[in-house]
């Protein structure tokens, strides 16, 4: 009896540190259905018009199908901050696959595709997190590849912060 206190004790305390630290740095718990995908970029002069209207900043995720680091971001960051309720109406987050020719129209209403846009954008490496203003404009240094899991949703809550800064300034 003695042996089993002395083994579950620190298998309990472990446990519930790992719970409180989860939540603690908004790590996910559980992470979004591997089907679940997130809003494509179909018309970004559309999103920018929404954006303004509920003066929140738009997240375009630049994704590859094929990328493994693309797939974790989506499933265990972006995904689930969509869902949750501190940030589900703070931005609003949009998929663009940089590999594919899927027709769309860039924040002044000009038709391009999905490829050409990232190309436009010079983007190099998936994936690559830019958040924008309603008129289109970075307010944030990207976040390009999967960074440390530690920081990687914080980095992603700063710079959406940073668009809400320019979408709601102070004293207005």
């Amino acid at each position: 009896m003695n042996i089993l206190k002395i083994w579950c004790r620190p298998i309990v305390s472990w446990a519930v540190f790992v719970t409180l630290f989860a939540t603690t740095f908004h790590t996910p718990l559980s992470a979004a259905p591997a089907t679940a995908q997130l809003q494509p970029a179909n018309d970004l002069a559309q999103a920018a018009a929404e954006a303004r209207t509920r003066r929140t900043p738009v997240l375009i995720a630049f994704m590859q199908q094929s990328c493994p680091y693309c797939a974790v971001a989506r499933r265990d960051y972006l995904l689930p901050l969509q869902t949750d309720p501190t940030w589900k109406n703070r931005v609003l987050i949009l998929e663009i696959d940089v590999d594919r020719s899927t027709a769309m129209r860039d924040f002044a209403g000009i038709a391009t595709t999905h490829r050409r846009y990232a190309r436009s954008l010079d983007i190099k490496r998936v994936p690559t997190l830019i958040v924008f203003d309603a008129d289109g404009q970075r307010v944030a240094p990207p976040i390009t590849g999967l960074l440390a899991d530690d920081f990687y949703r914080l980095y992603i809550e700063q710079a959406i912060e940073a668009g809400l800064n320019r979408m709601r300034p102070r004293g207005r």
